[in-house]
């Protein structure tokens, strides 16, 4: 039997995620524009839900039988959306990157047996992540990670997009 996951929020990532996830999960794409879950229903066949996460109730309805959610909402969103899937008892990996501390959510994710993995996008995120892993089997005296960046001649179709709001 399959997994079931939900990604709440597909914008460019979350798109992105819900189309790889497809391929061999039973994925849920859940947004507030139709125009973003029209695309993934029509063009890769990908279950949607058009909801407004933000309420509580309808965020617990339609995680309700998931095996894992995945967080990709704007970051003003992020702590309240992760706050309430812990609630729900639902483990999530979430890519918002909120500027509130995660850590405050902790004793909720312990008292609901909840794992929560926050702030996994590239860099920060996975980076982050296998540092800390290596870290640990071995001391780790300087570590350089090379992400992207702007292109020192910005030539058609690449050139450069911040593909996230950069000031959230």
């Amino acid at each position: 039997m399959k997994k079931n996951i939900v990604i709440l929020g597909v914008g460019l990532v979350g798109k992105a995620m819900a189309v790889d996830l497809q391929k061999k999960y039973h994925t849920i794409a859940v947004d507030i524009n139709q125009d973003a879950l029209k695309v993934l229903n029509t063009d890769h066949g990908i279950e949607t839900i058009h909801a407004d996460i933000s309420e509580e109730e309808t965020l617990n309805k339609i995680i309700a039988d998931c095996d894992i959610v995945i967080g990709s909402v704007p970051s003003h969103l992020g702590l309240d959306i992760l706050k309430n899937v812990i609630r729900a008892g639902k483990n999530i990996v979430d890519i918002s990157f909120f500027p509130e501390d995660p850590f405050q959510l902790d004793e909720l994710a312990k008292e609901n047996n909840v794992t929560a993995i926050v702030d996994c996008g590239v860099a920060p995120g996975m980076s982050n992540i296998i540092l800390g892993y290596h870290n640990a089997q071995m001391n780790v005296n300087n570590f350089e990670c090379y992400v992207g960046g702007l292109p020192e001649d910005r030539e058609w179709p690449w050139e450069y997009k911040t593909v996230f709001p950069p000031i959230e």
